[in-house]
This record gives C-alpha cells, structure tokens and sequence, in this order.
C-alpha cells in the first residue's frame, strides 16, 4: 500500500518495547503491526533489561530491534551483552547526539559495528567541548559527510535518516530545513 505511494517505511517506533509495562501479547502485537506497515525494525532506547525481554521475540518475528542512543552512550556500550541476546538486535545509531556526548570519534563506532546497524540518525549537533547544541547540517561537529562517504565507500546497507532536530528559522519551516538537509546529503555523496 504504502510502497505503491512511493512511500517506504523501515523502522518505526512503538514507545519502550520491552519495559516492565509491556506485557507480551503487546510486545507481539507491535511486531505484527511493524510487519503489517513493512518496517523491518523497531527502535526503543537502550536497555540491557529489555534486549533480553526482546531478544528471543525479535528473531521469532524476524523483525530487528534497534536501539537508539541519546547522550548516554561512549565507545564501549555495545561491548557488553546488549547485543548478544537475539541475532534480530541491532544498533539505530545518533551519530549527532554521539558527538554532543564523547570525544571518541563516531567514525570508528560506525566501522566497529556496521554489521549490527541497521540505521544511522542524521544530525548535526556541536561536540561536547562546545555544548553540544543542534546546528543546522555543515554547522556543526558531526562528520555527517564522512559518515555517508564511508557508508558508500564500504557499500554498507545502513539506512541514514535525517533527524530535524535543530531550531528551524523564523523565514522557514521544517520542510524546507529537512529540503536543506537532504541537499546537504546529496552533495555529501556526489
């Protein structure tokens, strides 16, 4: 339905599957419903608790479920065990907001774990020296050039999604901020 619009839809979000709250027939349902919709994964924040929940029902449905970082991830959070629990767990990496929160380059996560990512969050935000705050794309700290250049390079087959997460000017609106950002990407990969 929505693929005859032109319209693809591969991750969606359904709160925090997988805390305490969620019982398991809610847990299944979001995943027929991400299946019906034709997403191929389900993003939640990072949980170590809920990857284990998660995990075994990720892999029965075949549905992955990627966890989304804000500004509490570093360069050794998918080290542990998180991962470890289902085959169908996987990464829905905030390069922007890794940057507003490390010094570690979000380049070597990328390369260390492009086999379990299953999107990239595009933004550009500052680095965590000088406050972190969203700019828009080219303004900031984050190398979403170089992301999307070693994504193409490497022939890796990781969604990169912009997310509009800066101020939008008093002269425009979000959809020709996200117009600026999808240019911005475009010439990234020329």
């Amino acid at each position: 339905m929505y693929a005859d619009a032109g319209v693809g839809i591969h991750i969606v979000k359904f709160g925090n599957i997988g805390d305490k709250g969620c019982t398991d027939e809610r847990i299944a349902y979001y995943f027929n419903v991400a299946k019906a919709l034709g997403a191929k994964a389900i993003t939640r924040e990072i949980s170590e608790e809920a990857a284990k929940r998660v995990g075994p029902m990720a892999d029965q449905h075949g549905v992955k479920v990627a966890f989304h970082n804000h500004t509490q991830i570093n360069a050794t959070t998918y080290d542990g065990p998180i991962l470890s629990y289902g085959k169908n767990l996987a990464i829905n990496l905030d390069i922007g907001h890794y940057v507003a929160a490390n010094d570690d380059p979000v380049l070597a996560i990328i390369e260390k774990y492009h086999d379990r990512i299953f999107s990239l969050h595009l933004k550009d935000r500052k680095n965590k020296a000088n406050k972190g705050a969203n700019m828009p794309f080219g303004q900031g700290d984050t190398p979403v050039v170089e992301a999307l250049q070693v994504l193409k390079k490497n022939k890796w087959r990781i969604h990169a999604d912009i997310e509009l997460e800066y101020p939008v000017p008093q002269d425009s609106d979000a959809v020709c901020e996200v117009a600026k950002c999808v240019q911005f990407c475009r010439q990234a990969l020329a």
